[in-house]
C-alpha cells in the first residue's frame, strides 16, 4: 500500500502540471486576442495578474472610447445564469435612455435571455423570417419598426441565432453577450464588426 503512495502523488503532479500548462496557453490565446482588439479599436487593455501559482487566471478586459462612446468588452465573474458557461459582454454606450428592447433567439434560449423584461409581451416585426429567428420584448414597437431597416433585421436574425446571442438596449447602453470567449482570430474580428453595427445602431436611435 506504501509502495503506491508515490505513484499517486507523481500522478496528482502530472495532471496538476498538464492542467496549468492547458491553462496558460489558453489564457494566453485569449490575451492575445485582446491585446489586438485593444489595439485595432485604440482601447485600454487590463490583464489581470494570475493567481494561487497561475491556477487562477481571471479573463482580460478592454475598455474605452470608440466613435465617440464608450464601450467596453469584458466577461463576467460567474456564468450564465450560475451555470458554468461563460458569456463576453460587448457594451457601448446609448445616450438616448428612453429605448429599451430585448433581443434573443427564438425558442429556449429566448426564454432564459428575457428573465428580466417585466413579462413585456412579444414584439412582432411583420417580417416572418425574422420573427421566427428572433424573440423580441419591447414595449415600443412602433419606434423599434420605424429603426430597425431590413439589412439591420437581417444582421441580428444571422447574428444572434447562429451564435445563441443576446442583445439589450436600455438605461444608456447597448449590450451584446455570447456565450464563449474571444479566443481566435475570426471570433475577434466578428466582435470587432459587431461593434460596427452596434455604433451604427446607437447612431441610428440617437437620430
Amino acid at each position: 500500500m506504501l509502495e503506491t503512495v508515490p505513484f499517486i502523488i507523481a500522478l496528482a503532479a502530472l495532471v496538476a502540471a498538464l492542467y496549468w500548462i492547458i491553462l496558460r496557453s489558453s489564457s494566453a490565446k485569449i490575451e492575445a486576442q485582446y491585446a489586438r482588439l485593444a489595439r485595432d479599436l485604440e482601447l485600454e487593455l487590463e490583464i489581470p495578474a494570475p493567481k494561487l501559482a497561475g491556477f487562477v487566471r481571471n479573463e482580460p478586459a478592454a475598455y474605452g472610447i470608440y466613435r465617440g462612446r464608450e464601450i467596453s468588452f469584458s466577461v463576467p465573474g460567474k456564468g450564465l445564469q450560475n451555470t458554468r458557461q461563460i458569456e463576453t459582454i460587448l457594451k457601448i454606450e446609448l445616450r438616448d435612455k428612453s429605448l429599451r428592447a430585448q433581443f434573443a433567439p427564438a425558442g429556449i434560449m429566448g426564454s432564459l435571455g428575457h428573465r428580466d423584461s417585466g413579462k413585456k409581451a412579444r414584439w412582432q416585426s411583420g417580417d416572418a423570417a425574422f420573427d421566427a429567428a428572433i424573440d423580441v420584448r419591447c414595449d415600443a414597437g412602433e419606434r423599434l419598426q420605424a429603426l430597425l431597416s431590413e439589412e439591420s433585421r437581417n444582421w441580428l436574425a444571422q447574428a444572434l441565432k447562429k451564435h445563441k446571442a443576446k442583445l439589450y438596449i436600455g438605461a444608456g447602453v447597448i449590450a451584446y453577450t455570447e456565450i464563449g470567449l474571444i479566443g481566435n482570430d475570426a471570433i475577434r474580428e466578428r466582435y470587432e464588426g459587431t461593434t460596427e453595427f452596434l455604433c451604427d445602431l446607437a447612431e441610428t436611435v440617437e437620430a
